[in-house]
């Protein structure tokens, strides 16, 4: 971090310069320009960053290594949320338009490039091997461990090979592969007997998000970033010009940007500041609301177990720490009212599913589950940039948050710290609700 120094003493044997004799004559003009002998250098910009989960600590981290005076404010602990809950799947699989496309495969390539700088990746096989201590906080958290996935009917696996073709066209690895060969890559599976070919994406993964989050946050505190939970770090209030933010504690921050991360609450926030603009999200809050989530953890795995990401049609799989795996299901609705007795049927039913797809589950039992609320913008697309006529907010949600986190933190931290605007947003700009405003491209 670049901070103005000290003006130099004299060099020694050297006389210092007499001072002037102000008993003589008018007193100097202290409007010319500074003495020549006093250096200066710009003040550091003033951030919070409101939000300390996957994209909110990549943020904070990045912004803090360019040099800015960042506090990042958390209301409970960092990752606790949906970062913590989340698939973590890192993937441009089915996102549309192409340069959305294009936005999430830089993503990938990003992660790839931070755990090697930073020591998170994992073995060649894409899994820390047992006892292995590579990585942050006891284990790797970035597992490039490649996905398949199939289909059971004849519509289904047309709109598969459909998919892997128009990716292989974009440049995205993808190839279709004999149930032979799908065995060789994850020996765990067990493939129906009608299944001859599934679909590979090998540059596709995962994060464990415990240990990366937990990097991250030490990151930005080793550049000097502040660091408030709790009560402290509960936003209460975001002025108009969106350069003050009053925490649930009293405390006042001042900013020269305020940078919203915050997920599901992004548009609460941002509302604090009295713009025109809105955030729109998928509701998430009322009965039968899309954005919820189950995701399930079962274990312990009898080794050697899953190694990679597996979607099969009913449910979706992938290894998680200490043994265990985390699930998914595309059918699974839940909101946040579902009663805990359903929560647990549904969890059970996972778990079930999952034995029928791989190995190594069958004295597996629930460890626990969770509704996750995703973040996930009204239209699709993710939302990204200084929020209009809000001064200096800017705000960052997006459903692919864990993908992008790393890639849009290097973008964002270079709008704010550069000044130029990054053509890769711009059909991602908050701009794009207001009334009146022209369909953004892209």
């Amino acid at each position: 971090m670049t901070r103005a120094s000290w003006p130099a003493a004299p060099s020694p044997g050297r006389a210092a310069a007499p001072r002037p004799d102000h008993t003589r004559g008018p007193r100097p003009d202290r409007t010319t320009a500074p003495r020549p002998d006093r250096t200066t250098a710009p003040r550091p910009r003033r951030c919070v960053v409101i939000g300390a989960g996957v994209l909110g600590a990549c943020v904070a981290a990045r912004l803090a290594e360019a040099g800015a005076e960042v506090t990042l404010l958390e209301q409970a602990q960092p990752g606790h949320a949906a970062t913590r809950w989340s698939f973590a799947w890192l993937n441009s699989n089915d996102k549309r338009p192409r340069a959305y496309h294009h936005l999430n495969h830089a993503g990938m390539r990003a992660w790839a490039e931070l755990a090697a700088s930073a020591g998170g990746g994992a073995d060649m096989d894409g899994a820390a091997g047992p006892g292995s201590t590579a990585g942050m906080d006891g284990g790797a958290w970035y597992r490039p461990a490649g996905n398949v996935e199939w289909a059971m009917d004849a519509p289904g696996w047309e709109r598969l090979a459909a998919r892997v073709r128009r990716l292989a066209g974009w440049g995205y690895p993808a190839r279709l592969i004999g149930a032979d060969e799908a065995a060789e890559l994850e020996p765990s599976l067990r493939l129906p007997r009608s299944v001859a070919e599934v679909a590979w994406f090998p540059d596709e993964g995962y994060l464990l998000t415990g240990p990366l989050i937990s990097q991250l946050v030490k990151r930005a505190v080793r550049h000097g970033a502040t660091l408030l939970t709790g009560q402290p770090g509960r936003v209460a209030g975001v002025a108009a010009g969106g350069g003050t933010v009053r925490t649930a504690a009293g405390q006042v921050i001042k900013a020269d940007t305020v940078v919203c991360c915050a997920g599901r609450w992004v548009p609460e926030l941002a509302a604090l500041t009295g713009s025109a603009c809105p955030v729109p999200l998928i509701p998430w809050a009322a009965p039968g609301a899309k954005a919820p989530g189950l995701v399930v953890r079962a274990g312990p795995v009898t080794p050697p177990g899953l190694a990679r990401v597996v979607h099969a049609p009913d449910v979706y799989l992938r290894p998680h720490a200490d043994g265990m795996v985390q699930l998914e299901a595309p059918d699974a609705a839940v909101d946040l009212h579902t009663p805990d007795a359903v929560l647990g049927r549904w969890a059970g039913e996972l778990l079930r599913r999952a034995r029928r797809v791989v190995n190594g589950l069958d004295r597996a039992s629930v460890a626990g589950y969770q509704v996750c609320v995703r973040p996930m913008p009204a239209d699709g697309r993710s939302i990204v940039g200084p929020l209009p006529g809000a001064g200096g907010l800017y705000v960052a949600v997006t459903h692919s948050g864990v993908t992008l986190a790393a890639h849009l933190a290097g973008l964002i931290t270079a709008e704010l710290i550069g000044g130029t605007a990054a053509a890769e947003l711009a059909p991602y700009r908050p701009g794009r609700f207001l009334a009146g405003a022209g369909a953004a491209s892209g």
